[in-house]
């Protein structure tokens, strides 16, 4: 339950801290008193949007701050878990709006995203208002109200699954098929490029070792030039480089008996000798074996020219063209397998509908066994709403393909529609067609007794009973008495009648502080209740009159609520799975 709330800075709320009570929590005021402020601010608490527009003015930061009581609450502590948040009994939720855009959210103290936010909040405070009166007018929300009060969650969800897994498998078939109508093109191309870089034999690095071997090839005149006047110089010519070294050694070695020191010039001389006579020797044989060949010249430019071609089409690299080889096998396979795979999808499809079909199936049973249950409570609802007599009935039919099959969605395959009569002896109408705006406040409140128990812990009722009046208020204030019972309630009203039920009363007002309007929020004494009672009743001139008319309100108010409680004894209902 919500414990306190703290604004400050928001609209023209300066700073309030309100503290609310178990049971039935009324707000009332004049029009534009800041009662719609308070419940803006509850609204960001459970993850509405913000906007710098609602900062006070003169002001660069507001700030909500509110505590909720979740003792035993195992919803929110598995989303505070998830997001890995401490979870205590007492929930602190604080959000701060800044002019310059950078908004924050805390829970327990940890910063939060908007999302585990709206996570949470759903699981705290219900919020209905005027708006939910146009909900109920429209089919496609009568499903969701349906499947709330038959605690259908897990069915959805498996009936969302089914589904997802259906159209998943729909839309690769559907892909494979689209595939199937160019895949003999495609194929053709392929196998044109498959044979073209399988035809070249290419292997890794060739492209480096051939274009070596092509410039040794192009450059063969040269280089036996070039080796043979080297070996001449070195080995074979007279006066060459052995010679004169061979010489020079001889020399040294006839004096070397004189001095021993000469041996250290000797030795790496004649291994010098040693080494020029070896490569000499592979110069001379090297120089025989190079002859001019044109034909392994062409042929290996042929080569090379293929190769970079195959680079520039599939590269840039070698080893990119060879890749691509392996890449355009294992398509060709696809392609050459896509039959088989089509009647695998096609089966796999067939399977899914039938697990599909079979969930929407499910679902629609159970929504037709819940369905008259649901009539049977709305209309005890109604009757103790003062519409005895009216006759509420459920429509859940499923929808049908033109060739007969069932037609079904993420939310199965009903289409749920709800039908009244709110005076005896009418024909039954659309609930769309209903007319009265008291008559679809009360059809609302009916709704919500129902749909809401054991859902949230708090409920907030923003001037749902805008057009009823006389004794009808005072039967919707004993309603949203006894729903709070079983949940704290949250009421916004302009009527007295619903007022008297209160367990806690507040007031809102607007006045002037330091020139500026501001808005405050007092909570009522016993004494000040019946003041303010009074000023409902009477308008500003208060009279004995007025005051005991509202003392004779509060205690018919009281009255009644002890005999509810005594003629029928009410037991905390059972929570939905």
């Amino acid at each position: 339950m919500l414990v306190e709330l703290s604004i400050k800075d928001f609209a023209i709320i300066d700073s309030l801290t309100i503290s609310f009570g178990h049971g039935f929590n009324i707000f009332t005021g004049e029009t534009g008193a800041g009662k719609s402020i308070i419940m803006d601010a509850i609204a960001l608490i459970l993850g509405d949007r913000a906007t710098a527009d609602i900062i006070r003015e003169s002001k660069e930061e507001a700030q909500v701050e509110a505590m909720f009581d979740v003792s035993g609450s195992k919803g929110i502590e598995a989303v505070l878990n998830e997001a890995g948040i401490a979870h205590s009994p007492d929930l602190i939720i604080r959000r701060t709006i800044q002019r310059t855009g950078r908004n924050k959210i805390y829970i327990n103290g940890s910063l939060a995203t908007l999302v585990t936010l709206t996570e949470v909040g759903r699981r705290l405070i219900d919020v209905y208002g005027q708006s939910e009166h146009q909900s109920l007018t429209r089919p496609e929300e009568h499903i969701e109200v349906l499947d709330s009060f038959g605690g259908f969650q897990s069915l959805r969800a498996y009936m969302s699954d089914s589904y997802r897994q259906y159209i998943s498998c729909k839309k690769e078939l559907d892909t494979l098929l689209q595939d199937s109508k160019t895949s003999s093109d495609k194929k053709e191309f392929l196998e044109f490029q498959l044979k073209e870089i399988k035809d070249a034999s290419l292997k890794p690095n060739e492209d480096v070792e051939l274009k070596k071997e092509f410039e040794r090839l192009k450059n063969s005149e040269k280089i036996k030039n070039i080796t043979v006047q080297a070996e001449s110089a070195i080995y074979s010519d007279a006066g060459s480089i052995v010679d004169r070294l061979g010489s020079i050694v001889k020399a040294l070695k006839e004096v070397s008996s004189f001095d021993d020191k000469l041996a250290k010039a000797i030795e790496p001389l004649e291994s010098s000798l040693f080494q020029l006579e070896d490569a000499g020797s592979f110069l001379r044989d090297y120089a025989e074996s190079i002859e001019a060949d044109p034909d392994a010249l062409e042929n290996a430019g042929a080569r090379l020219d293929l190769i970079n071609k195959l680079k520039k089409k599939y590269g840039p690299a070698l080893d990119d063209v060879i890749k691509k080889q392996e890449t355009i096998e294992a398509e060709l396979s696809g392609i050459t397998n896509l039959d088989e795979k089509i009647k695998g999808l096609e089966a796999n499809l067939k399977s899914a509908k039938e697990k599909a079909a079979a969930a929407a199936e499910s679902l629609s049973e159970a929504r037709k066994s819940s369905a008259k249950e649901l009539e049977d409570k709305i209309e005890e609802e109604l009757e103790s709403l003062g519409m005895k007599g009216s006759i509420f009935e459920i429509a859940a039919e499923s929808e049908k393909n033109p060739d007969g099959s069932v037609r079904f969605n993420e939310k199965g395959s009903d289409r749920v529609s709800f039908f009244i009569s709110t005076n005896p002896g009418e024909g039954i109408k659309p609930l769309a067609r209903i007319a009265s705006g008291g008559e679809l406040s009360r059809i609302m409140l009916a709704m919500k007794s129902v749909t809401a128990k054991g859902r949230v812990p708090t409920l907030i009722f923003d001037e749902i009973d805008t057009g009823v009046g006389g004794a009808m208020a005072q039967v919707v204030g004993l309603k949203l008495k006894n729903v709070s019972k079983f949940h704290q309630v949250l009421c916004i009203t302009h009527l007295p009648q619903v007022a008297a039920f209160a367990d806690k009363h507040f007031t809102v007002a607007k006045q002037q502080a330091n020139g500026r309007t501001v808005s405050t929020v007092t909570e009522l004494s016993d004494e000040d209740r019946i003041e303010q009672l009074s000023i409902m009743l009477g308008g500003l001139k208060v009279t004995e009159t007025t005051r005991k008319h509202a003392s004779e309100l509060v205690e018919t108010a009281r009255v009644l609520s002890s005999k509810k409680a005594a003629r029928k004894k009410q037991v905390e209902p059972e929570v939905r799975e």
